[in-house]
């Protein structure tokens, strides 16, 4: 199965499928991320190969500007070490999900500027262990943002590069590159990649059940079915 043929399947699978599926692996809790790692908004969905992301705190202060143009100096200076990760997107960007481990600092590394550049360049969705910043407009641009806090604050004089697309851990959980991650209102879930067709095996099966099941609760009960019941609400 390639990748494309995986993702697409895997697209089709709630992360509460795949979730049993790891369970009847054996997998009880693996890759479930902490309750804090929550959407944006409601109503988000996404699935996509993890490109991962390490920020450290910073061991230096920054100075006192005395104008617009000095800070914006430093400013872009700092962003240079703190953003290294941006310059892989256009090259690994489609059907990424990009998964940034800041331990938990309430730093804005993401915000409606990145992401709407991370968009243009095919990433899928974001899961922050950290802060998110502009919220309105990330909400008004449909950005598909999970993370586990949110702040006004920027990352200038608070967190710098700490390594792109190596292992991380990520609100709980352990992220390689390339791992599936699925992610909607219910929270983050992480695949290992060497598990994945596994998982998609038992996953297919147990929402296909519930589908049907759950079609026929619709009928019994005189509800119009929708797109949730898949092709179970034509038979």
């Amino acid at each position: 199965m390639t990748d494309q043929e995986l993702l697409e399947r895997i697209r089709r699978c709630r992360p509460a499928d795949l979730s049993d599926g790891l369970d009847a692996l054996g997998l009880v809790n693996t890759g479930t991320m902490s309750h804090e790692m929550r959407p944006l908004r409601p109503g988000l969905a996404t699935a996509g190969f993890a490109y991962t992301v390490k920020l450290i705190p910073a061991q230096s202060g920054v100075k006192a500007c005395e104008s617009i143009e000095e800070y914006l100096g430093e400013l872009g200076r700092w962003c240079q070490d703190t953003y290294t990760f941006q310059a892989g997107l256009a090259a690994e960007g489609k059907d990424r999900v990009v998964v940034i481990d800041m331990g938990g600092y309430p730093g804005g590394i993401w915000g409606s500027l990145i992401g709407l550049s991370a968009v243009k360049c095919g990433v899928v969705g974001v899961v922050v262990d950290g802060g998110c910043r502009d919220s309105y407009e990330c909400n008004l641009q449909q950005l598909k943002v999970w993370c586990t806090r949110r702040t006004f604050n920027h990352v200038y004089g608070r967190v710098v590069n700490g390594g792109v697309n190596v292992p991380v851990e990520c609100a709980g959980v352990t992220v390689n590159p390339g791992d599936i991650v699925s992610a909607d209102d219910d929270g983050v879930l992480v695949i290992p990649r060497a598990r994945a067709e596994q998982v998609l095996r038992f996953a297919e099966a147990i929402h296909a059940q519930d589908q049907r099941d759950r079609a026929q609760l619709y009928r019994d009960l005189g509800l119009p079915p929708d797109d949730t019941l898949g092709d179970a609400r034509r038979q």
